[in-house]
């Protein structure tokens, strides 16, 4: 019975299908797909006509525009070309008008017909658009992979290319993992764009969503992964990932790995986006076969480049040693192992000592080279060897001559594969001068010996305690008896330099405790400090304190190292109780003088009062008058005196003569001197010189005018009534240099280093009867310290040709410290 074309389409649609792929089967590309794979979508597509069939004519031209173009993506990524996917549409409308007819079923309906055809140009038309776009994305796609192959022809530097061409081609990849193949059951995350995946984590094959596109070896799409259990992973984690799509990467049937790619936006990835990602996959994995290719071979390369480095290194490491054992001064020899002990080889060293050649040494048993009684004890040193890694001892050997030297041997045994002593080396070295040495040391010792014991005998008879301390440790080497005596403690050997200080309680003269580390010797043992007579006091055991004058100095090696010190103990307890005495009587004395030099001031100013006024009145006979004349010289002359007790006494006992400073000019304290000087001395020449330059300065000018009026009155006394006494005046920058000049008798040398000296008086050139040897010899002594005081030094020189100059130099400014 005739049929409509629409319900045939529906009820013989496997019969057109099955003589379809009859036809379809010639074509080269389709002979390698399956059933399944060859049909793809041709079946919804004969359903789909049919349905256009029977809809109304309003709707004819949406249904058309509406033929899937599904099986021409599908075939794009099969490989075949556009006219073997043209030549697949017009087999399969030939097989249904072929079938329709033959049947007898037709019924002649021009629309059903029409309708027909109009598909089928629809589905030809579609399928050339869509496979000419897609084919162009998929081109453009595969020469961005080629180009980013080419720029990186390792794995490493192509992976994220890769991965950056999907990102760029597809356009909803958020997530993008490429994985590969890592032993035979799993596979290692290589590379990754996208937040959410844990480079260099590994999956299992079969487990989850990527083991089990990487066992079936299959794609595998997930529209919405954060529901999908397969797609939950440690390394690739989808919680906010919906549509997930993953490819394996074969190439000839191996597993290389597996790509992903995933959208967070969308749940969906287009048949076209799909195919282009197989597409983009299956170019990576020839690619990736290429790059791990090339890997290999430049591994492969670098290995063999290796073991020819090593194997040059070994044969170069062999000549080395070669040329070691030929020109190592060391005797080396190598003995077969087994009881004949043969010499297999030795060099040249061992067989110089033994005055004959390698040669003749190679196959003699090694006992020809032992003296008789080493041969006695060789097998006992050959069993030592076999029985630890290594052997040493002494013994003698023997010489072509005869003649006998001591050698040092070390044994090593080597084994073979079975564990068996294979063959032994040996060094040997003379130790002819070592023993000649050996016995020069214990000589050297021995007299070392002697000599500390002489040594110790002489330091015991020392009075003075005697204690040597290594450094750096500071234990004592040696201490005499006399410290012991010293301290009243028996000496304790190892006793240190640190616990010395605690132990005797030391403290220093101003009875601050003695710091372990301020202890004269700790410090010559630390910094190489030369002490001398430093005071030191210590508590003897019996309670009463000792006054030590202690000196210490290191000793040095020929480096110059500090190896030890030495200190030397001087008990100076009585010394120092005589010197407080002294000192204590002559601080009386001079107090006594100053009470009572003070104490005679007041009638002696009642002298000079009443002397003065008798002088002023004219009444006064002329007796009398040079009677109270020489009372007023005399008082004068002990004012003086008392003056210069109480400068004394203020400088010995108090904080030293006082200086009072004023800004002034040197040049006029001078002439008030000379002046006062030409008023006493009215016979004699003064010159004064000044030197051009500046004299001010800031000094106390009552104190200067002392010195210039006890230096001058001194030049004029000691020097000839008819020589000139000079004063010179220099400006020396910073300083003013005063020099006071006479000629005449020197100042004899023996009187020179005590001329400042308290109480010293006379000198060459004094006249009895000058009138002023009445002096109590104090007042050059108060000339140095008034120049002190101004921070000035005085100097003075004396000969027979020069005469006699004092020279004073004062710097303009104070310098205190």
């Amino acid at each position: 019975m005739p049929i409509p074309l629409a319900d045939f389409l529906l009820q013989n649609r496997d019969a057109i299908l099955e003589a379809w792929e009859a036809q379809v089967r010639a074509l080269p590309a389709a002979r390698h797909l399956d059933r399944l794979a060859l049909r793809d979508g041709l079946p919804r597509l004969l359903d789909g006509i049919a349905t256009l069939m029977r809809t109304p004519h309003a709707q004819l031209a949406a249904g058309l525009s509406a033929i899937s173009d599904h099986h021409a993506l599908e075939r794009l990524g099969e490989g075949f070309d556009l006219r073997q996917v043209v030549a697949e549409y017009r087999l399969l409308r030939s097989c249904v008008l072929r079938l329709w007819s033959s049947r007898g079923h037709a019924t002649a309906r021009p629309d059903e017909e029409r309708i027909f055809h109009e598909a089928m140009d629809e589905a030809v038309s579609a399928a050339v658009s869509r496979y000419a776009h897609a084919r162009e994305r998929t081109l453009q796609a595969l020469d961005s992979i080629s180009a980013a192959a080419l720029g990186s022809p390792d794995v490493a530097g192509f992976l994220p290319r890769l991965l950056q061409v999907l990102r760029d081609t597809v356009s909803a990849v958020d997530v993008a993992v490429v994985l590969l193949r890592d032993g035979e059951d799993s596979l290692r995350v290589e590379c990754s764009v996208g937040e959410g995946v844990a480079v260099g984590g590994r999956v299992h094959v079969g487990q989850g969503f990527t083991g089990s596109i990487a066992a079936s070896r299959e794609p595998i799409w997930v529209r919405d992964a954060r529901s999908d259990p397969r797609a939950h992973s440690a390394v690739v984690r989808t919680s906010d990932v919906r549509a997930l799509y993953g490819v394996p990467l074969v190439l000839h049937g191996a597993l290389i790995g597996v790509a992903l790619m995933g959208s967070r936006g969308s749940g969906e990835y287009t048949e076209e986006d799909r195919l282009l990602f197989r597409a983009i996959a299956a170019r990576a994995t020839a690619l990736l076969a290429q790059a791990q290719a090339h890997a290999r071979e430049r591994q492969a390369r670098a290995d063999a480049e290796a073991s020819l480095a090593r194997l040059r290194e070994s044969e170069a490491r062999l000549r080395r040693w070669e040329e070691l054992f030929l020109r190592l001064g060391v005797g080396v020899v190598i003995v077969a192992g087994g009881t004949e002990l043969r010499i297999l080889d030795a060099n040249p060293a061992f067989a110089s000592m033994h005055g004959v050649t390698p040669r003749e040494l190679r196959g003699a048993p090694l006992a020809v080279t032992l003296a008789p009684e080493a041969r006695d004890v060789l097998l006992r040193h050959v069993a030592e060897a076999d029985a630890h890694p290594s052997h040493e001892f002494e013994s003698i050997h023997v010489r072509a001559d005869g003649s006998r030297f001591p050698v040092f041997v070390h044994v090593t045994a080597l084994h073979g594969e079975a564990g068996q002593v294979s063959r032994y080396v040996g060094t040997v070295v003379d130790i002819t001068h070592r023993r000649a040495m050996e016995e020069d040391r214990q000589r050297l010792h021995r007299a070392i010996e002697a000599e500390r014991t002489q040594l110790a005998a002489v330091l015991e008879q020392l009075p003075a305690g005697v204690i040597i301390a290594e450094a750096p440790s500071g234990k004592w080497l040696l201490a005499n008896h006399r410290v012991a005596t010293l301290t009243g403690r028996p000496n304790v050997p190892g006793s240190r330099v640190d616990t010395f200080t605690h132990a005797y309680e030391a403290r220093h003269p101003d009875d601050q405790p003695c710091a372990p580390e301020s202890w004269p010797l700790a410090r010559t043992l630390r910094t190489g400090e030369v002490v001398q007579g430093e005071e030191v006091m210590l508590r003897h055991e019996d309670g009463h304190t000792l006054t030590l004058l202690i000196s210490s100095a290191p000793l040095r090696d020929p480096e110059g190292l500090i190896i030890a010190a030495v200190a030397t103990l001087v008990d100076v307890t009585e010394q120092r109780r005589a010197q407080q005495a002294a000192l204590q009587t002559a601080r009386f004395g001079e107090r006594l003088i100053a009470i009572v030099s003070h104490d005679l001031r007041n009638p002696l100013n009642a002298i000079h009062l009443s002397t003065t006024q008798l002088l002023h009145t004219e009444a006064l006979a002329e007796r009398e008058r040079r009677l109270v004349t020489r009372i007023a010289r005399s008082s004068a002359r002990m004012t003086r005196m008392i003056l210069e007790l109480l400068d004394f006494t203020r400088g010995r006992l108090g904080g030293g003569i006082p200086i009072h400073r004023a800004p002034g000019d040197l040049r006029t304290v001078v002439r008030q001197a000379v002046e006062e000087l030409e008023a006493a001395w009215p016979e004699r020449t003064l010159r004064v010189v000044v030197n051009p330059g500046h004299y001010e300065g800031v000094w106390d000018a009552e104190r200067l005018f002392q010195v210039i009026s006890n230096l001058g009155g001194n030049a004029l006394q000691y020097s000839a009534p008819e020589a000139p006494v000079t004063l010179l005046l220099s400006d020396d920058g910073g300083t003013v240099v005063l020099d006071v000049h006479n000629t005449g008798e020197p100042i004899p040398p023996e009187v020179l280093p005590h001329l400042f000296d308290p109480f010293r008086r006379g000198g060459a050139g004094e006249r009895p009867d000058s009138g002023n040897s009445g002096g109590l010899g104090l007042g050059l002594y108060i000339v140095e310290q008034i120049v002190k005081g101004h921070g000035g030094r005085i100097e003075v020189t004396s000969s027979a040709a020069d005469g006699t100059r004092f020279r004073v130099t004062l710097p303009r400014e104070p310098t205190w410290a």
